[in-house]
């Protein structure tokens, strides 16, 4: 993720423009000029992705969105696409609240060609002069490093803004990029791409293209299990309203020390430190993990994939009791789980916060330090902030504001009396509240 607030935002701009004038006057020619020095200052994503696309292209005056009609036509290419089924959701959760917010959406196939380019009109006209446009190869391997074309490459999420691009034409945009998998072989099949001014890699931006991923993810896995059924039967199933509700079990992670795992005609199981752990973090990803991804998450970089097997063995006949089966390769519940921790993040994604409040029970698993999860639980709880305070209505902020984690937030006391009427028998509570915080910290 970009850190875009303070000196180390600049600071990595900085970094990247040093690299930019280093290798700018090698010339691409090698001559005197030690690359990975050169690139040493940059963010390990950004430094890799340059890495790589000094390789591919030798100098970022080589960098070039190619038109790939030639090859294949663009209709060709999004007829084959299976995120040409996830575009209603898409639409719904981010194009829509992108138009005239100075932002766009992409979405890419798999091999980073943008398929579908939509959102605000100003900011398409921007793109369309630096070749970002529908049909256009956006790889590392035709522009170097981007949002897309990185996000495929390194399987992960990530934000490149500004400086950070390697092709000097798209240094005015910054962007934010997810790849998305399918749901079933958990081979990445395209990624979401969130493109702008600073306002597409802020510091939500990530957590609600990783929510909107999930989603997308999600409605596959169900279209696929829809279309299973009806091959069997040979009567279609009515949809459900919520991708969520086709899940066959349900994790609740939210303001408990020990996950719980409910599934039909189970008694609610309560899960090890582990295994909540392990069933949370799928649930997010309803495609899969690796084992090194999982690993990864769960352990932190120490982390050895025998440890994870070992855990994962136990794991499975637990499942297995409840009718859920752990495939491997990648690990994901073939029967797909869903958890509270993504249902607070899909529907802060839609814009219902006054929903995500009622749904959010506290911080997710707050004993525990598995990497994955101290991520997934600061996205939640900083996007669940952020919209409260600059949207929410009245309610829906007192209801926030009883939360046991918001107890030492100043600011989120004082947004409540910027709304409160002045009337209001809450505001004497509020008005000590910040002032028994403000005498602590003089």
């Amino acid at each position: 993720m970009h850190p875009q607030s303070g000196d180390s935002a600049g600071s990595d701009q900085a970094a990247a423009a040093s690299a930019h004038s280093l290798i700018d006057a090698d010339g691409g020619r090698g001559g005197g000029v030690d690359l990975r020095s050169a690139v040493a200052g940059l963010r390990s994503v950004v430094r890799d992705s340059w890495l790589r696309s000094l390789q591919h292209l030798g100098s970022p005056a080589n960098a070039k969105a190619r038109d790939l009609d030639q090859f294949e036509p663009l209709s060709a290419a999004r007829e084959r696409s299976p995120l040409q089924h996830v575009l209603p959701v898409l639409d719904r959760l981010l194009v829509e609240p992108a138009r005239d917010t100075g932002l766009i959406v992409a979405i890419t196939n798999e091999q980073g060609r943008l398929l579908w380019v939509r959102g605000d009109s100003a900011t398409l006209r921007r793109a369309e002069h630096m070749d970002f446009v529908a049909g256009a190869d956006w790889s590392e391997a035709a522009v170097g490093t981007s949002a897309p074309g990185t996000a495929l490459v390194s399987g992960r999420g990530v934000q490149i803004a500004g400086a950070e691009h390697f092709a000097p034409a798209v240094q005015l945009l910054s962007c934010t990029a997810v790849p998305i998998h399918d749901p079933i072989s958990g081979v990445a099949v395209g990624a979401i791409d969130l493109t702008g001014d600073e306002r597409a890699v802020g510091p939500h931006s990530l957590a609600l293209m990783r929510a909107a991923v999930a989603a997308s993810e999600a409605e596959m896995h169900l279209a696929l299990l829809l279309a299973g059924h009806q091959n069997r039967s040979g009567v279609a199933s009515p949809s459900p309203s919520s991708p969520v509700d086709a899940a066959a079990g349900r994790v609740s992670s939210l303001g408990v020390q020990r996950a719980r795992l409910s599934t039909r005609g189970s008694a609610t199981l309560e899960l090890s430190g582990r295994h909540g752990e392990i069933l949370t973090l799928l649930a997010a990803r309803p495609s899969g993990l690796t084992a090194g991804e999982l690993s990864l998450r769960v352990y932190g970089e120490s982390a050895k994939e025998v440890t994870l097997r070992a855990e994962l063995a136990r794991l499975r006949p637990l499942l297995a009791e409840r009718g859920l089966d752990l495939a491997p390769r990648p690990y994901r519940v073939v029967q797909g789980v869903s958890s509270d921790a993504t249902e607070v993040l899909r529907l802060l994604a839609t814009g219902d916060v006054a929903s995500a409040v009622s749904a959010y029970r506290g911080e997710l698993l707050p004993a525990s330090d598995a990497p994955g999860i101290r991520e997934l639980r600061a996205e939640i709880s900083a996007t669940l902030r952020d919209q409260v305070l600059g949207t929410a209505d009245t309610p829906t902020l007192l209801a926030y504001l009883d939360l046991p984690e918001v107890a030492q937030d100043t600011e989120a006391f004082r947004t409540a009396l910027a709304v409160l009427p002045p009337h209001s028998p809450a505001r004497s509570r509020f008005v000590a509240r910040i002032e028994a915080l403000e005498s602590l910290d003089s």
